[in-house]
């Protein structure tokens, strides 16, 4: 099998996964990336770009052909695509160098339902690309029920925003050939990592460094607890960027000596042994289409508290969820009274590392290059 991968977004869980993937699938493979940034310009321009580079590789593949009689008159027998990148445009600039070739596009998230997403007409683009790659691709992969769900039930309001010729079905259309398969995580950097935990109880807030993932709350709660006088230290991972809130330079200050780790970790061993050190690993946020750095910290030994929406509640059991801010600071408070046994989360995880979900990769992309639709 040989496949076309395509990910303008070439960083963090979206080259982590994808990375790990193509190591395991026993597959050929060109991968077209690009860096991760300016996620907008990658939706808008990716296309272009990308489809120049498959044109180039198809030509250099149409001048000297493998001298197999099985590898057939096309280059690839799959194309792979993350939603940065507009698939309808992609193939219809790549032109003969994929017609033909069945396509698989992964929702990593949707602008549907993303919580930051703006009203000015400019921005309704990036949905749209979301729903023309969706109608384009053979099949359309999310990584949890939320996130399809929430992606089919928006596209009716969305499509009646159009001021004419409005189609129909579109939502149908999309969710028959719409399938959940989680993206994987790689055990081994928290299976090495030995479980050393402190005498206090670490809790641990591995998390982008942005709004969508709702500091305040968590620092509201800690806070709380620090003010009731339990034990504890806390420690906050994560990328940082430019324009971070700033609610965590207040809480640098106000948590003073319980707070043992402020930042991103240097290495991924770093951030292992950090996640195997503490006891409880939060979530406090708003947006959530999955959340790989939650099952990395169960899998490392943590204990997992997560809100009781987006994603989560198809994970976890109900022991771990709360519904609001006064039940996540009752279960801390809990939780550092009796801190909880090592290892208690990681039967949940163990269901999405590259072990567990890469054979299942292999027979989904097997079936749909296989798939005489096109």
């Amino acid at each position: 099998m040989r496949i076309l991968v395509l990910e303008p977004y070439y960083g963090g869980s979206h080259r982590a996964v994808l990375d790990g993937l193509l190591d395991r699938l026993d597959v050929e493979y060109d991968l077209l990336t690009l860096p991760p940034r300016k996620w907008k310009w990658r939706m808008r321009g990716s296309a272009i770009t990308m489809a120049a580079q498959a044109r180039t590789l198809d030509q250099e593949f149409q001048a000297d052909p493998p001298e197999l009689p099985a590898i057939g008159s096309k280059r690839w027998d799959l194309v792979y695509a993350s939603t940065f990148v507009n698939l309808a445009e992609f193939y219809g600039l790549a032109g003969p160098a994929v017609a033909g070739v069945p396509s698989i596009v992964y929702f990593h998230e949707n602008q549907l339902i993303y919580p930051a997403r703006h009203e000015e007409e400019w921005d309704y683009q990036f949905p749209l690309t979301n729903i023309t790659s969706a109608l384009m691709a053979d099949l359309c992969l999310f990584n949890t029920h939320y996130n399809l769900d929430g992606f089919v039930a928006e596209i009716p309001g969305f499509i009646r925003k159009f001021p004419d010729h409005q189609p129909k079905g579109i939502a149908q259309e999309i969710l028959a050939k719409s399938e959940v398969l989680a993206p994987p995580f790689d055990p081994a950097p928290f299976m090495n990592a030995a479980v050393m935990r402190t005498v206090r109880p670490r809790i641990v807030w591995p998390h982008r460094w942005e709004h969508d993932k709702n500091p305040e709350s968590f620092f509201a709660a800690v806070g709380q607890l620090a003010n009731e006088g339990l034990d504890f230290e806390i420690a906050v991972a994560g990328q940082e960027f430019r324009d971070r809130p700033a609610v965590f330079g207040l809480a640098q200050e106000a948590l003073g000596e319980r707070l043992v780790h402020f930042g991103e970790p240097d290495t991924p061993e770093a951030y292992a042994e950090l996640l195997a050190s503490s006891a409880i690993a939060v979530s406090t946020a708003h947006n959530e289409f999955f959340g790989l750095a939650m099952l990395e910290a169960a899998y490392a030994g943590c204990y997992p508290v997560v809100p009781d929406r987006l994603a989560y509640p198809e994970i976890y059991s109900g022991e771990s969820l709360y519904r609001n801010d006064d039940q996540l600071v009752s279960l801390l408070r809990s939780l550092v009274l009796d801190p909880p046994d090592p290892g208690q989360g990681r039967d949940i995880a163990a269901a999405y590392t590259f072990d567990a979900l890469a054979p299942l990769y292999r027979t989904v992309f097997e079936r749909v290059a296989n798939s005489e639709e096109r």
